[in-house]
């Protein structure tokens, strides 16, 4: 993600007259997607040509060509509106996701459930490529899954996919750079159509820390590119930054300016720690170019259901073929799919070791 914050897209503008005339243009059997919700606005950044380089940025599953990249809905639930009286938040999951597991579901969970409170308008995952999950030489890592088996992976759970249908979830493939100039791209259009959004990075609980400022490892918050705010919860994770048992607020991060209380409409008065959604504080990172806000919702309690990543890897590394199911299929989701994956992986592997003793 190494797109300069200040970097705009001046030279490749796509204007709000565009893109309404793009609204006409959908076919009478295609279901339009009002003009209110992200979507056009999403479509219209994707075909520009800011969307360029080694792996163009898309949605998967790939739309149809017949269907104009517009696709029908059928699903109950209504496309996301556009909020025309509060923010729109557009939230960036990012991760290696090698492999997806319960923890990576139930963090979707969490925000699928708290959209209206937070103001979450869509939920975009990005999947690393495969050059950055190996760059990351985590413990037990030889296995790595290909990066369209790990979106697939998502999107054979019924929940995911049925988010994806609405609108809501939207499952994003590119390269480091295009992905998120698609996503600036896109919140620059609905923002010059009136209505107030964010381009908001989704942190992991490990990512920000007493023992180092932002913009060093494990943060490195530069290298998102420009994204407008970040958030992070202990909801789901621990943070080392904020007890709930013992900090009535918390610590002060290096390279930070001082943690504020918001003040946004929901929050409970007085710093009591709201179970569902969190006290929202608030800092800015001023070792990170453009000193973006940092978003901290407190919970009283973690979700965290004690998945462990690296536990996966060492069982996908080390746990025998039949026993592969078993170890995995609590802590990973779409468990038969990805132990199919991981035996077909070792009998080519065994077959060529045995190849090469025959010679």
């Amino acid at each position: 993600m190494s797109t300069p914050l200040n970097q705009t897209f001046s030279d490749h503008k796509i204007t709000a007259n565009e893109l309404n005339s793009r609204i006409s243009a959908v076919p009478k059997n295609v279901d339009p997607v009002p003009p209110n919700t992200i979507q056009l606005f999403l479509q219209k950044a994707l075909e520009s040509s800011i969307n360029t380089g080694e792996i163009p940025a898309s949605l998967f599953p790939p739309i149809a060509e017949k269907d104009h990249n517009i696709t029908s809905h059928n699903d109950p639930v209504s496309w996301p509106r556009l909020n025309s009286n509060a923010r729109n938040n557009i939230l960036l999951y990012p991760g290696s996701f090698n492999p997806p597991h319960q923890g990576h579901l139930a963090t979707i969970r969490y925000f699928a459930e708290r959209r209206e409170q937070l103001g979450i308008t869509t939920m975009f995952l990005f999947v690393d490529p495969g050059s950055i999950v190996t760059s990351k030489k985590k413990k037990w890592g030889e296995v790595i899954l290909p990066k369209n088996l790990r979106y697939e992976l998502f999107y054979k759970v019924p929940e995911i996919s049925q988010l994806v249908a609405s609108g809501w979830l939207q499952l994003l493939v590119g390269d480091m750079d295009n992905h998120i100039k698609v996503l600036r791209a896109t919140t620059d259009l609905v923002s010059e159509v009136g209505y107030a959004v964010k381009l908001v990075g989704l942190l992991g609980g490990d990512k920000l820390t007493v023992e180092s400022a932002p913009h060093v490892h494990p943060g490195s918050l530069q290298e998102w590119g420009p994204v407008d705010e970040f958030l992070i919860i202990n909801a789901r994770r621990p943070v080392d930054f904020f007890d709930p048992k013992t900090d009535k607020i918390p610590r002060d991060l290096p390279g930070c300016t001082k943690w504020k209380r918001g003040t946004e409409k929901g929050d409970e008065e007085g710093g009591t720690i709201d179970d569902e959604v969190g006290v929202l504080w608030t800092c800015q990172a001023l070792t990170v170019p453009g000193n973006p806000i940092i978003q901290f919702r407190a919970s009283q309690h973690s979700a965290s259901n004690g998945v462990s990543s690296t536990k996966i890897r060492q069982i996908m590394t080390e746990t025998v073929d039949e026993k592969l199911m078993e170890g995995l299929k609590d802590k990973v989701i779409s468990a038969e799919f990805l132990v199919d994956w991981l035996v077909l992986q070792r009998n080519q592997s065994r077959k060529v070791s045995d190849e090469k003793a025959f010679l």
